[in-house]
């Protein structure tokens, strides 16, 4: 797009269910590699907002997921990325596979997969099983998001911060019984 090339990253694509005991979690890095092929330098977006996962379960669904946020986190200038013509930026995140327990069945459990970002927000995706997923991010950053930046920072001005919408390629993930 516009001479901006975006990609899925994900860092196993077989994952084995962890066993049902507590504590016990498979690590998986999800992002998005950004390559600037244009002339100018361009700004990059690395704040939740910016971030969206999607999933599309075995059934070909897309699944719903909820952001679960203790604060509101504004941006702040290192929320975003300066990368130069012919070079390439990843976002990931460290991602985690566990159950987790019914708080009102103590004997029903459900496998989720939780995307944390530092400011303390969390996608969370549940129920899996096994099967193939599907995994992309929505990119976004729009021309609101950047006046909303500068209304909370306005002794910065960063120049050429790129603005769009992008769906990054999928990527099937498999879930897989030890």
């Amino acid at each position: 797009m516009d001479n901006v090339t975006f990609e899925t990253v994900v860092s196993d694509r077989v994952l084995t269910i962890p066993e049902v005991k507590r504590g016990v979690y498979i690590l998986v890095r999800l992002g998005i590699r950004i390559l600037n092929n244009r002339q100018t330098p361009l700004y990059f977006p690395s704040h939740v907002h910016s971030m969206f996962p999607e999933m599309i379960a075995p059934d070909d669904q897309l699944m719903l997921t909820d952001l679960h946020s203790e604060r509101l986190s504004k941006r702040i200038e290192s929320d975003y990325v300066l990368v130069i013509p012919g070079e390439a930026v990843t976002f990931s995140r460290d991602c985690f596979l566990f159950w987790i327990q019914n708080r009102k069945k103590k004997r029903e459990r459900k496998l989720v997969l939780t995307i944390p970002f530092p400011s303390e927000d969390v996608y969370i995706f549940c129920p899996l099983y096994p099967g193939i997923y599907q995994f992309r991010f929505k990119y976004n950053e729009s021309h609101e998001s950047i006046k909303d930046f500068y209304q909370w920072n306005e002794s910065t001005k960063l120049n050429n911060i790129w603005t769009g919408k992008v769906l990054t390629p999928l990527v099937e993930i498999h879930l897989v019984e030890p």
